[in-house]
């Protein structure tokens, strides 16, 4: 299926676009049914289909974005969310902004080994109930997804599905970690410490004279509460599949090849979380405020964005022959790639698309090469890989574990922003970041 006219944008757009102002212009009806825009978007992405390719290319339109790409995506979203969901963590005596900042660069360090899909499920609950007496709680949700659910996950392949796809293509294993720490660390360094003067002055305006952490009966209460070392086990399980899970082979159903890899993946996973399920005390998941719902909110409208991407995807690929050819001949003036603005159109991409397929278009125009791009394109490489990793920060739907942090947030009784408010934080805050580091590309 041919996909020329800009008018296929318009479903994908209109998602974001309902997403934007929906909340803001149409509340009550945002609020009941907000679960259907997604749907609504994808019904008029396959009337274009069906008016374009005819009826027949309808069932193909659907079962190859959903069977190939979006569930292997939602059963791994939802497996780390089952089985972090069964792991009790609680900090009683640890109160504080020193607190809330070296837990947040602990997690950033830890997503670049476990994954910010993993520890984003996992750290985000301890987090808020850290601070569950606080008044001012929105600053911590937007900082958490920065670095935890983002920016973390530059440190190995294993943190953030981009990396993964550029070491599965030959990129050497420890090349990110050797060529990016100064701008992983340096990013992270600056946010802890935005982070830690913004919380301290909100904690100093809503501290009162009996605080909990000067009362003498904080003094006995212990320093950590875990439970669930069986689910600690399942998502280390849950990470091995992901990892190693990778056999030759192919197979066809109704006309499509699907690898041997990912069916075996996809099954070990949800055998996975439905053990989690099982063996998960009540008690464990009614202290962690545990609730399919979230996981229902990011299922139903990555569904429709999986879907309605489509098109956009495919322009990409047709690299400076599509419509997108400003946006290369932009990048590559004279046919020469210029690190700073790879850095901004792949970024930029990876804010409303999945980072991954970007990381993958960016690969293949600049050469596909991986010995090629280690060595003599080295700052090119840098480029997209940083912006494809941090850029997902900018957006709601720019990362997978946003939304995920969002939704539970949102249950801990966090009056979340919307989607433009949200944008309206991580600009100001991260854009004057990522124009210094745009500029420092040479430098690498």
């Amino acid at each position: 299926m041919e996909f020329s006219s800009s008018l296929w944008l318009c479903p994908f757009l209109g998602i974001i676009l309902s997403m934007s102002f929906g909340p803001l212009l149409w509340q009550k009806f945002w609020h009941r049914y907000a679960s259907y825009v997604p749907l609504f978007w994808s019904l008029i992405y396959l009337f274009f289909v069906w008016r374009s390719s005819g009826i027949s290319e309808i069932v193909p339109a659907v079962f190859e974005p959903i069977v190939a790409d979006y569930l292997p995506f939602v059963i791994l979203i939802a497996t780390l969310y089952v089985t972090s969901g069964g792991i009790f963590v609680d900090f009683p005596r640890w109160r504080g902004p020193m607190f809330n900042t070296l837990f947040l660069f602990f997690s950033s360090t830890v997503a670049g080994w476990i994954g910010t899909t993993g520890a984003s499920a996992l750290l985000i609950r301890p987090f808020l109930r850290a601070n569950s007496h606080r008044k001012y709680r929105v600053h911590l949700m937007v900082f958490f997804i920065f670095l935890v659910a983002n920016i973390g996950g530059g440190v190995s392949p294993i943190g953030d599905p981009p990396l993964f796809i550029g070491f599965l293509k030959g990129i050497d294993f420890f090349w990110f970690i050797q060529h990016l720490y100064p701008v992983i660390f340096g990013a992270t360094g600056v946010l802890c410490a935005l982070f830690f003067l913004m919380d301290s002055l909100l904690f100093r305006m809503e501290q009162s004279g009996n605080s909990l952490q000067n009362s003498a009966d904080h003094e006995k209460l212990p320093p950590i509460v875990f439970r669930g070392l069986k689910n600690v086990l399942l998502m280390v399980a849950v990470l091995s599949t992901v990892i190693f899970c990778n056999f030759k082979g192919e197979f066809a159903l109704y006309g499509h090849s699907f690898s041997h890899s990912s069916l075996i993946r996809n099954c070990l996973l949800v055998v996975i979380a439905l053990i989690s399920l099982r063996i998960t005390p009540d008690v464990i998941h009614k202290r962690n405020g545990f609730s399919l719902l979230p996981l229902k909110e990011v299922a139903e409208l990555f569904a429709g964005i999986f879907i309605t991407v489509t098109p956009i995807i495919n322009m990409l690929n047709q690299g400076s022959d599509g419509i997108f050819r400003p946006v290369f001949e932009w990048i590559a003036p004279g046919g020469a790639f210029l690190a700073d603005r790879c850095f901004w159109a792949s970024g930029l991409l990876s804010s409303v698309l999945d980072n991954a397929p970007t990381f993958l278009i960016f690969f293949y125009l600049t050469s596909g090469d991986p010995q090629l791009l280690m060595t003599t394109n080295s700052h090119i490489l840098a480029a997209f890989s940083i912006s494809t990793v941090f850029m997902g920060a900018l957006t709601y739907i720019g990362n997978a574990p946003n939304l995920m942090v969002r939704s539970i947030s949102s249950h801990y009784g966090i009056k979340t922003p919307s989607f433009l408010g949200y944008l309206l934080w991580s600009v100001t805050i991260l854009a004057p970041l990522f124009f210094v580091i745009s500029r420092s590309l040479s430098l690498l």
